[in-house]
């Protein structure tokens, strides 16, 4: 009896370590630093995508689910390349929350969780 219960231990840790593994060399998501000061149309929340893009458009649907149809400012690469070049946009989607004094709060890169877009928003609101 006392052995299953050795054995079982011995599982219990050895899944907590292979979790503990992943976690610590999960590669995490870039910041990416944008050049924004400048660059956009003011304070605002931006989305920077690709007309064939499936990511892009999970990405649109968790900005609209959180803010609305006009609650931000998106910008196609098709149309608007020269700029996404010029603020440093290395990958596609990319969203970017600018403060009142034209910085970036945040930025996020592929689809954002919602909750994590609605943090940045309350931030920049602040």
């Amino acid at each position: 009896m006392a052995e299953g219960f050795v054995v079982r231990l011995l599982v219990v840790l050895l899944a907590a370590g292979v979790v503990a593994a992943v976690a610590a060399f999960r590669p995490k998501r870039p910041r990416t630093p944008l050049s924004v000061e400048g660059n956009l149309d003011g304070p605002g929340i931006y989305l920077f995508t690709a007309a064939a893009c499936d990511a892009c458009d999970e990405a649109r649907r968790v900005y609209r689910q959180v803010l609305g149809d006009s609650g931000f400012t998106e910008r196609s690469w098709e149309e608007h390349s020269d700029l996404l070049t010029r603020i440093g946009v290395a990958e596609i989607p990319v969203g970017a929350v600018v403060g009142a004094d034209g910085r970036q709060v945040a930025s996020f890169v592929q689809v954002p969780r919602p909750l994590a877009l609605r943090r940045a928003v309350r931030k920049m609101r602040a």
